[in-house]
Formats: C-alpha cells, sequence, structure tokens
C-alpha cells in the first residue's frame, strides 16, 4: 500500500512552486499526493511569516495537519521556519522542521522517520532519546541531491509557476524577507529555458515568472526582459505573464514586450504608499513621481495594460495627508486592482519599533481604499466593452465548473452549463458585451448557456457583467464569487 502526504500551502507563488517541487519528489518515491484534509501518513505545511497575521494562519494550519496526520504531527518548512527554528520546532504539533534551503530533503528524511515510527508501532516500545537524535538530524540537513527541477510539473493543468529567481538584498524597513530567503540569486538560464520547454510541452497554456524579486534575474549575460524574449520565442501555443516586480527594475524593453506576443498585457508594480515621506520611512528606492513616471512610460506604450500594485494601510507615521496622496495615487495611476495590507510590525525590522496607526483608522482608511479601487477596477473594466480578449480556459480550485483568465487578469467563472463547451487549457476568445460593479477586487465571473445571449435573472448580492466568447460562443454575467 502507498504512503500518502498532503501539503498545505500558504503564502507567496514562489512558495506554491517550491511546493510543487516538493511534491514531485514525493511521487518519484512513491507517494501519493491526496488533497489537505484528508487524513494522510505525512502532512507537510509549508509557510509563510510576512506579516503576524500569517504567522497565526501557520500556527492554525500546523495543528490541524497534526490532526490529519497518522504521525499525530505535521511536517514544517518555509519562511517562518526561517524566521525561528526554534518556535516552531517546539510546537508540540510539529515533527521536524526543514528551512527553505533544506525542502530537498524533506522526502528523504521523513521516509526514514515513517520507518522508524512504524517499527515503534510494531513493538520497538518508546525510546525519547532516539526519537530526539532523529529530529536534530531530519532538521540540519543542508546538502544537494541532484534533482532535476525542471521536472517540476504545473500545479495546475492551465497556469504553471516557473521559478527564475530567488532572494533579495533590499532594505525595506518594514519586510522580514531578505532575512527568510537570503541574498539574491539567479536561476541558471539554460534551466529556466529548459523547464519552459517542458511545461510547453505538456499543453500548459501560460507561464507565470515567479521569484522574490524577479527584476533582479541576471544570468547567461542576460536581464529579466531578455529572458521574457527567450522564454516567448519557444515553439508553442501559450504565454508569459511578469507578475510582481519593483517599479525601480523595470526596463524600457520589458515595457515594449508587454503585450508583445505571447507575453501578457500585465504587470504588477509595488507602490506601499504614495507619501514620499511615508516612502522614505520605508526605505523605498523611489518617489511617488519616481512611481508615476513609471506607470506613465507603461501607459504610453499600451494604456490598456493591466497594473495592479501593494499598498499597506497604517504605517507608523502615516498622517491624513500621506493617506489621501495615496488615495490620489490610486486614481492617477487606474490600478486595474490593489492588494491591500495593514501594516504588521516584524520582529527585527526598523519599522517595528515605530508606533502604528490604531486599529480604528487602519480599518477606516482600509474601508476608503477599498471603495477607491473597486471605482478604479470599474473604470478599467470598462475599456474593453465590445473588445476581444484571449483568455485561458481552467477549473475552478473546488471542480465546480470552469473559470477564465484574460491576458489583463480580468478572472471569469464560467456556469455549469457553458462547461460543455470549453476545453480546459486551451485558450479562447471573449468580447465584453457589458462590464458592471464588483463587490470585491477579484474579478470573477459566471457564464450563462452557450449559444445566442442568455437573459439572466438579478440574484440576490449578484452584480452581472456579460461576456459573449467567440469561439465557444458563451454569454457570461460576474457574480459576487470569491
Amino acid at each position: 500500500m502507498k504512503r500518502t502526504f498532503s501539503i498545505k500551502t500558504l503564502g507567496c507563488k514562489l512558495n506554491q512552486y517550491e511546493s510543487a517541487l516538493i511534491a514531485r519528489q514525493f511521487a518519484d518515491c512513491g507517494w501519493e499526493a491526496r488533497p489537505f484534509g484528508e487524513t494522510v501518513d505525512v502532512v507537510i505545511i509549508n509557510t509563510c511569516t510576512v506579516t503576524d497575521r500569517s504567522d497565526k494562519k501557520c500556527r492554525n494550519y500546523i495543528r490541524q495537519g497534526a490532526r490529519l496526520s497518522r504521525l499525530g504531527k505535521a511536517v514544517v518548512t518555509g519562511c517562518m521556519v526561517e524566521r525561528d527554528r526554534r518556535e516552531a520546532a517546539l510546537m508540540d504539533e510539529v515533527l521536524a522542521v526543514f528551512g527553505n534551503d533544506d525542502k530537498r530533503a524533506i522526502v528523504r528524511k521523513i521516509g526514514s522517520y515513517v520507518d522508524f515510527a512504524e517499527s515503534r508501532r510494531e513493538g520497538a516500545g518508546a525510546d525519547d532519546e532516539a526519537d530526539a537524535a532523529y529530529m536534530e538530524y531530519a532538521s540540519g540537513w543542508d546538502g544537494e541531491d541532484g534533482f532535476d527541477e525542471s521536472r517540476v510539473a504545473p500545479l495546475y493543468r492551465t497556469r504553471a509557476y516557473l521559478r527564475v529567481q530567488d532572494g533579495c538584498d533590499g532594505a525595506c524597513s518594514y519586510c522580514i524577507v531578505p532575512s527568510v530567503r537570503g541574498a539574491p540569486r539567479s536561476r541558471p538560464l539554460n534551466e529556466v529555458l529548459d523547464h519552459a520547454r517542458r511545461l510547453v510541452a505538456a499543453g500548459c497554456p501560460e507561464l507565470v515568472l515567479t521569484g522574490i524579486t524577479i527584476g533582479r534575474y541576471a544570468a547567461g549575460g542576460m536581464d529579466l526582459a531578455a529572458l521574457v524574449e527567450e522564454i516567448a520565442a519557444i515553439d508553442g501555443e501559450f504565454r508569459v505573464r511578469v507578475t510582481s516586480i519593483e517599479p525601480t527594475h523595470v526596463t524600457d524593453r520589458l515595457i515594449e514586450l508587454l503585450g508583445s506576443p505571447k507575453v501578457c498585457r500585465h504587470i504588477h508594480l509595488p507602490l506601499q504608499s504614495a507619501s514620499d515621506a511615508v516612502l522614505a520611512a520605508m526605505n523605498r528606492p523611489y518617489t511617488a513621481g519616481r512611481y508615476l513616471e513609471i506607470v506613465e512610460r507603461i501607459r504610453a506604450r499600451d494604456r490598456d495594460i493591466a497594473i495592479g500594485a501593494d499598498i499597506i494601510v497604517g504605517f507608523p507615521g502615516e498622517s491624513d495627508d500621506d493617506f489621501a496622496a495615496t488615495l490620489d495615487m490610486v486614481g492617477r495611476a487606474g490600478f486595474a486592482y490593489v492588494h491591500q495590507f495593514s501594516f504588521s510590525p516584524r520582529t527585527g525590522t526598523p519599522a517595528a519599533s515605530g508606533t502604528p496607526c490604531t486599529g480604528r483608522v487602519i480599518t477606516a482608511r482600509g474601508e476608503r481604499l477599498r471603495r477607491r479601487v473597486l471605482e478604479t477596477g470599474l473604470e478599467y473594466r470598462r475599456r474593453f466593452e465590445g473588445a476581444t480578449l484571449p483568455c485561458v480556459i481552467e477549473r475552478t480550485m473546488d471542480g465546480a465548473g470552469h473559470m477564465a483568465t484574460s491576458d489583463n487578469y480580468i478572472r471569469i467563472r464560467l456556469s455549469e452549463e457553458a462547461t460543455d463547451g470549453a476545453r480546459e487549457g486551451t485558450i479562447a476568445r471573449v468580447r465584453l458585451v457589458r462590464a458592471g460593479r464588483e463587490a470585491n477586487t477579484r474579478n470573477c465571473a459566471l457564464s450563462g448557456p452557450s449559444g445566442a445571449e442568455s437573459l439572466c435573472r438579478l440574484e440576490k448580492n449578484e452584480v452581472f457583467r456579460r461576456f459573449f466568447m467567440t469561439r465557444a460562443k458563451f454569454s457570461c454575467y460576474i457574480s459576487n464569487y470569491c
């Protein structure tokens, strides 16, 4: 009987990619993957530590994972472990801890531990000293195993995360990431291209470039823009998506590539604040004016490129005027969406010693920001009424029906009636008929029956947007689905 495992991943796309790497190695060793939530032999929690809230979620999932594991404990890896191995290791629910550089060791060491635990159940009896010795051994591995990373399969059939880089040497006063991910290092060019070719050959229609600071890519004499060009030159029907990149890393050549054949009209530029005083306190390497100039250069290339941003609300010292400047920037930049965060002090960072805004102030400002983003998002989507958009058809996470994602990051959910005509893993053409206001910052849509445009009955709490799919011939509407 095959041993079974499950993985719960928290945090960034790089963590999701590394979970796929872990899963690949477990599969190579004969283990069977199961969805998180089922009872299995081993449960792995791949943690995030970017905020205090992230830590709390990780602890909750560790406790849940321990209950789901036949060993009665969970295996913990990721950035929370890098921040404080001792904290993770001392939790009663933790079997072993592995840092980010140790992730390749998990299957080897945990397999040995399962053997050990099974032998104990068969009558060897308790041996606390042996347990302690094993734990030290399992948690201290730091070698290489020669695993071919290009064999890592996509997490989903339609979207593959392609790791190109890791690490950061930034000095943002609020950020703990450099201390848990290390200095910037680029994946060798030949490895990236080989992995990309394998993913395309497997039929994956979208490659999402991931890393901690992908704009720092430098390998084989190439920067990020040159790498994007090389990937896009691979034969096959697919597209490349450049996601989060520091504004100061955006080059003229990269801007020219956005929206070119096989490159999505989408880029994510962390802003954090539009107050120069707050940006200086954050130690961000640009001013609000410099950020807006970069946005305007992108708009000059193609005004329809989707630009997203990160914004922190309630940074220590943020005044009403500082926040007003951020709200103004949201409108001037015309963001398609915003990832909004409340300030979370991280121990060991300079900002942790500051006095953050009160919870009431943060809540009020967060709501104002949310409403402004909904407005700019609607304004952005309305540009595409009557326009045809290339969309990747994909399956929902819950397995109920299909979704689609346009090249400029509009999310579409297909109804059950339209599912029969949807081909998962293909790129279809979608014409926007009418754009409507959504109740959240995620763009999700439901389609009506295939064929002629259908009339949709307004349900409680639903806000409709209708599309017409020229290839699959779906009429669609937006619903409050997230």
